[in-house]
């Protein structure tokens, strides 16, 4: 998590919400504590520069009322175009840049990512209904320690490029099955697994959310997000959001069915830039 979010940061924070109302992802994952520079276009688009000093980058995203309206998409690259170029004029260039869906064609050269992932952000107020496998009481969610090196197995071999890697100080609860089948000797017979981060508003977010090759098709995961979501809205948190890459069809209906709404679809890169932020 970013620092405290100051004085300035927060007031930032109430005008992307005052631009778009009723924006989740605003409202549970943009962190205040990031923000450097906004720009607004209330009721169609929003922009914000966020600074992530730890890890070096400057990110410049663009956010549209109506992600599927070509307008409001129009307006959110407009709106960040003109952050990164005024960035660029006082010494802060951004390094990556994430558009609504359908807005990278209309970047100009300059903030045209080296490379892009497609990403879809899903959050929900409501607890999924109970869930159940082909294995019956025999899968069960188990929370694992943080330096479970079996962790660190099943994302090598089910999700290597797991935005939350074992042993991230951010996780708040890591969460698993053991294998029902009693095998899976490569992961020490864990078949699947969850981090989940909290959120600067106090939301829970669900990452690295991965189940062994072997046992996929037969419910874990869906077993597994569906207690975990459970588990954190009993325990009082507004909202659980998650982001997955938007070619994960089998993702989409798993969360789908478990009452999660679909926010919005964007890519996003680093750029070919270097500036002081970039490493």
């Amino acid at each position: 998590m970013s620092p405290a979010p100051d004085d300035r940061q927060r007031a930032l924070h109430a005008e992307l919400e005052e631009a778009l109302p009723g924006d989740l992802w605003i409202r549970f994952d943009v962190d205040p504590g990031h923000l450097q520079r906004i720009a607004t276009d209330p009721g169609r688009a929003a922009a914000v520069v966020s600074h992530h000093a730890w890890r070096g980058a400057r990110w410049v995203s663009g956010y549209a009322a109506d992600p599927l309206d070509p307008g409001h998409v129009a307006a959110a690259v407009a709106l960040l175009t003109r952050l990164a170029d005024a960035g660029t004029g006082i010494g802060e260039p951004v390094t990556g840049v994430t558009v609504p869906r359908g807005g990278l064609a209309l970047l100009p050269d300059h903030l045209q990512p080296r490379e892009h992932d497609e990403w879809d952000a899903w959050c929900t107020l409501v607890p999924p209904a109970p869930q159940s496998t082909p294995y019956g009481d025999a899968a069960r969610v188990v929370d694992l320690d943080a330096g479970d090196p079996r962790i660190a197995a099943l994302l090598e071999v089910s999700s290597p490029t797991a935005s939350i890697p074992a042993g991230d100080p951010r996780v708040v609860r890591w969460a698993g099955i053991e294998d029902p089948e009693r095998g899976l000797p490569d992961t020490g017979g864990l078949a699947a697994v969850l981090a989940v981060t909290r959120q600067r508003s106090g939301s829970h977010h669900l990452n690295s959310v991965a189940t062994h090759p072997e046992r996929r098709g037969t419910r874990l995961a869906r077993l597994l997000c569906a207690e975990v979501t459970a588990d954190s809205l009993a325990a009082g948190v507004p909202a659980v959001s998650l982001g997955m890459y938007a070619d994960n069809d089998a993702a989409r209906s798993v969360y789908a069915s478990l009452g999660f709404r679909w926010l919005r679809g964007s890519s996003s890169g680093a750029l070919a830039v270097a500036g002081p932020d970039h490493h």
